[in-house]
């Protein structure tokens, strides 16, 4: 945050692609601290020079260091950072920091999932219920997305949420504000979703695609080939019936 005013900003693959100065330095903290404490797992940063690495270890960090960097630039409050650990190309483990307003998620498949605001102890978040009462769905989906799929705008069961990075839009769900996050375009990077898969799955959340029940990490590829859909009970039957029809080939 101390670097935001001023700091130097190039574009990577175009206007809407930017890294900063505050990517880099903070993947490299947090790089240089996880290849310390975990010397024989791999360690895959976004900001990484070379992401394909041989995948010769069970155990795979992925650090997305500034997740929203768009939403730095525009010092809107909307971004965060994520690390994640998978085990055997699964999600197991993971957190998501948002510094403006100094709130950690974190958590994992059988570990349950957590939010610890400022120096406030850490609480479990308790079932969140299912979405087959809701005749409103609060939804979250990226700008770009939603240019791509107009006609999600004549669904009427449909309330658009706005929100930045895509940390910050399942962190929404844990905290009742969101019901559903769909990511529908595919090629989604996989340090854009592992953290959130991660927490979703401790809170019991649905997290699969238009196709599976399944999220599959592709790695040593990088993207996913798939849409991407993470809601309370129910949001991927929800999802299918009102969505996929819309999306298939």
């Amino acid at each position: 945050m101390s670097m935001r005013e001023g700091v130097g900003i190039k574009e990577k693959t175009g206007p809407h692609d930017l890294v900063t100065e505050a990517d880099h330095a903070c993947s490299d903290i947090l790089t240089a601290g996880l290849r310390k404490r975990f010397p024989n797992d791999i360690i895959i940063s976004e900001e990484d020079e070379n992401h394909h690495q041989e995948i010769s270890s069970e155990n795979i960090w992925l650090v997305d260091p500034i997740d929203g960097t768009d939403n730095y630039v525009k010092n809107d409050g909307q971004y965060c950072v994520m690390i994640v650990l998978l085990h055997k190309l699964k999600p197991v483990f993971g957190w998501i920091y948002a510094p403006v307003t100094e709130r950690l998620y974190f958590g994992g498949p059988n570990h349950g999932s957590f939010l610890q605001a400022g120096d406030l102890q850490a609480n479990a978040y308790e079932p969140l219920g299912d979405m087959l009462q809701i005749k409103q769905v609060r939804l979250a989906m990226g700008r770009r997305d939603r240019r791509n799929n107009p006609w999600i705008g004549d669904i009427p069961e449909i309330e658009w949420l706005v929100t930045g990075s895509i940390g910050l839009k399942v962190a929404r769900i844990l905290d009742n504000e969101a019901d559903l996050f769909v990511h529908l375009s595919g090629k989604l990077k996989v340090w854009d979703s592992a953290a959130p898969v991660a927490l979703a799955l401790g809170a019991g959340l649905d997290v699969g695609s238009l196709e599976s029940n399944d999220l599959h990490f592709p790695l040593p590829a990088i993207r996913h080939d798939s849409t991407i859909v993470i809601g309370k009970t129910g949001a991927l039957d929800w999802s299918r019936k009102y969505l996929k029809q819309r999306t298939s080939p």
